[in-house]
C-alpha cells in the first residue's frame, strides 16, 4: 500500500511540474523535490522520466476511457453535455498533454499508437451518439454517405486541440462556456425542432444551476 501511494505521489508530482513548465523543461530532480521525495526513492518506482511519462498517459488514458464507457450507454443531450464538463475537467488536470500533445509523440513513440487508438475510439463513439440521436428524432438524418464520420472527426479535433489553440490565440483555457458553445455550435446544424427544444432545455437547465 505505501508503494502504491509513494507512486501516485509521483505521479502527481509529475502532472503538476509538466502542466506548470512543460514536459521539456522538467528534470527527475524537479519531480522528486515536488513530490518531497529522494531521487533514488523515486527512481526505485519509475527508473527515468520516460516511465513516469508512461505511468502518467496510462492514468490519463484510463480516465478518458472511463468517460466514455458512461457516455456509450444511452448519449442522449445531457450525456453529451456531461461528456464535455468531464473532458474538460480532464483537460485542466492534465494540461501538458493537450498542449504538447506533438511534443509528446515525438519524445515518446510508444505512446503513439495507444494514442491513436484512442482517438479512432472517440470518433466511434461520437458517431453512435450522432446515430443514435438521428433514430431517436433529435438530429436531423445525414445529408451525405461520411457525414456522421466527418462531424465525429471533426469533434475529436476540437476537443483534443482546445487548450492548444487557446494557448496559440492567447486565449483564456479554462473558459468552458466557449469550449462547450463551440462543440454545441457544430452539431447545431443537425437539431430538429425536437433537437432545439432539448438543447434550450439544457441551457435553462445549467443557467439555473448556475444560479
Amino acid at each position: 500500500m505505501a508503494s502504491l501511494l509513494t507512486k501516485q505521489k509521483i505521479i502527481d508530482a509529475a502532472v503538476q511540474c509538466f502542466n506548470r513548465d512543460g514536459l521539456a523543461n522538467i528534470r527527475l530532480q524537479h519531480i522528486a523535490d515536488e513530490a518531497n521525495v529522494s531521487i533514488g526513492n523515486m527512481t526505485y518506482h519509475y527508473r527515468n522520466k520516460e516511465a513516469i511519462v508512461q505511468a502518467v498517459w496510462e492514468q490519463l488514458v484510463q480516465k478518458q476511457r472511463d468517460l466514455l464507457a458512461e457516455f456509450r450507454i444511452v448519449p442522449l443531450f445531457e450525456d453529451i453535455d456531461r461528456l464535455l464538463a468531464s473532458t474538460f475537467e480532464l483537460q485542466q488536470a492534465y494540461q501538458f498533454f493537450y498542449i504538447d500533445t506533438l511534443e509528446v509523440m515525438r519524445a515518446y513513440p510508444d505512446i503513439v499508437a495507444a494514442h491513436q487508438e484512442h482517438i479512432s475510439w472517440q470518433i466511434l463513439q461520437m458517431e453512435a451518439a450522432i446515430g443514435f440521436n438521428q433514430s431517436r428524432g433529435a438530429f436531423v438524418p445525414t445529408q451525405w454517405e461520411g457525414q456522421a464520420k466527418s462531424l465525429s472527426s471533426q469533434f475529436w479535433l476540437i476537443t483534443d486541440l482546445w487548450m492548444y489553440r487557446q494557448s496559440v490565440l492567447k486565449a483564456a483555457t479554462d473558459d468552458y462556456s466557449a469550449f462547450r458553445l463551440m462543440l454545441w455550435d457544430l452539431l447545431r446544424p443537425l437539431f430538429t425542432d425536437m433537437g432545439l427544444r432539448e438543447y434550450e432545455q439544457l441551457n435553462h437547465a445549467n443557467q439555473a444551476q448556475a444560479h
